[in-house]
């Protein structure tokens, strides 16, 4: 695929001048609205989402796609349990849920009517607000953190982490986030000179367009399929087109490789909530089909014991 590059010079060498930055409100929700368009089909969020896992990780549901399987649905039915006093649904199937998560189980076995209790829940604010909360504990805030720690300084590249996070984890595993910034630091051996944050690399200084390419180099390496492909063919279309600080709106391509517009005056929240927000606040596109999800929009990310498990493996084999 060949993308049409247009430097904005005036724009990157203002923001080059700035030290580290955070999302604004618009660049986040801009930045939910993008993960969303990959991993849902839409730019909202969809609380009632839930279909068995097409990656092997259980039932997929919510809005981040929190897996059975891979131990983050789990911390949101202990939340949303905290909130109700244990007095839900879900608490009938707490021991198999919490073996299937300390496990890395994908199986469905036992919680076969899983789905019709998540979206039932998710009419609730107690457990749309438990989903909020495990997003920003588990992957936006982590991603920030290693984006604060990189002095990261352009929309772009903070809200690329966060993406990373949603579909690979935030963790120090080798195919997590830590793991991915730290090969991405470990291909550079010079100062790499642009137009963008000079970022300090170990002993270099890099351009931190420079440092995003290879960072999605490295990532492009742990995915290959899905929403995680989708997420790094859009992105570099982003960057080729110098979109690199996000103030209003950015073109992106979706789930098809089509071109859709997304905007601040759009919400990566549904208008009603527990609601799933697809028939209003459709990302703008030539297509008829709202997000055009993906035929495997699924995430490999896994996240508390498992990747405890599996960070544990890495050592051993060292």
């Amino acid at each position: 695929m060949k993308f049409t590059t247009t430097i904005r010079l005036s724009i990157a060498l203002v923001f080059c001048k700035l030290g580290k930055a955070s999302l604004t409100d618009c660049s986040k929700n801009l930045a939910f609205q993008l993960t969303n368009l990959f991993q849902l089909g839409q730019i909202q969020y969809d609380y009632g989402n839930c279909e068995v896992d097409d990656s092997g990780n259980g039932y997929a549901a919510g809005i981040v796609n929190f897996c059975t399987g891979t131990g983050d649905a789990w911390q949101v039915i202990q939340l949303y349990h905290e909130a109700t006093g244990n007095d839900d649904e879900f608490t009938q199937y707490d021991d198999i849920l919490q073996k299937y998560a300390e496990e890395g189980d994908g199986s469905t076995e036992g919680i076969e009517n899983f789905c019709e209790i998540w979206q039932q829940a998710s009419k609730t604010q107690a457990f749309m607000d438990a989903q909020n909360q495990i997003v920003d504990e588990l992957y936006f805030n982590p991603s920030q953190k290693y984006a604060d720690t990189l002095n990261l300084t352009l929309s772009i590249s903070r809200a690329q982490l966060y993406d990373t996070a949603i579909s690979h984890g935030a963790t120090e595993s080798s195919y997590s986030l830590g793991g991915m910034v730290k090969l991405a630091n470990s291909r550079f051996g010079r100062d790499i000179a642009g137009n963008t944050t000079a970022l300090t690399i170990g002993e270099y200084k890099v351009d931190e367009v420079e440092w995003l390419k290879e960072f999605l180099n490295v990532r492009a390496g742990y995915s290959s399929e899905g929403d995680a492909t989708n997420s790094i063919y859009s992105y570099t279309y982003i960057l080729e087109q110098g979109e690199y600080m996000w103030t209003d709106k950015i073109t992106v391509l979706n789930n098809r490789d089509n071109q859709t517009e997304i905007s601040c005056a759009n919400s990566f929240m549904p208008s009603v909530p527990g609601s799933s927000g697809t028939s209003k606040a459709k990302a703008k596109s030539s297509e008829t089909e709202e997000g055009s999800r993906s035929s495997s929009s699924r995430r490999s990310r896994g996240t508390s014991s498992q990747m405890t498990r599996d960070e544990e493996e890495e050592d051993a084999d060292e």
